[in-house]
């Protein structure tokens, strides 16, 4: 039985978690990893925020989750987790549960009523295998409520307002 553990991503150790990152995001650059982290962790004001870790036996991140407590439509007080990341080259599984219980238990905390998971667009591509993120999440009662999608704009210069 593995022994992982979760907790709160510490300002020492926003480097080690940048290579998780950087798996799934290839395109965010260290400093910007190490200063978004860095304001989420001294940031005490609402809206309530965090930055969710999962350490291994040897130490070291095998998995992270990004979460907000958010007011929802639909579900009222809700978590949002956002870039929910794992990966592990003994048990990826072990490593998923480990962070959705984690993330859970902090939405209780928090009084929400649902956890809303945002995987990164790598790990839904093709079809969900076994070892899939997806399918695991959805063993452990998650389920696919909407599709969120981003349109990223390029810069374009401004234009010059009309004579």
């Amino acid at each position: 039985m593995r022994r992982l553990r979760t907790e709160p991503l510490t300002p020492d150790r926003v480097g080690q978690a940048f290579p998780l990152v950087q798996a799934v995001l290839p395109d965010v650059h260290l400093g910007e990893w190490s200063a978004f982290a860095t304001s989420l962790m001294t940031t005490r004001l609402p809206p309530r925020t965090g930055i969710l870790v999962v350490l291994s036996e040897l130490d070291y991140i095998a998995g992270l989750s990004i979460y907000r407590v958010d007011n929802d439509l639909r579900h009222g007080c809700a978590l949002s987790a956002d870039q929910f990341l794992a990966l592990d080259l003994f048990d990826r599984g072990a490593v998923v549960h480990a962070l959705a219980e984690a993330l859970e238990a902090v939405a209780r905390d928090n009084g929400c009523t649902a956890l809303h998971t945002v995987l990164p667009e790598r790990t839904v591509k093709g079809p969900a295998s076994v070892d899939g993120l997806m399918a695991m999440l959805y063993a452990l009662g998650h389920r696919v409520e909407t599709i969120r999608l981003c349109k990223r704009l390029a810069s374009t210069p401004p234009v010059a307002p009309a004579p």
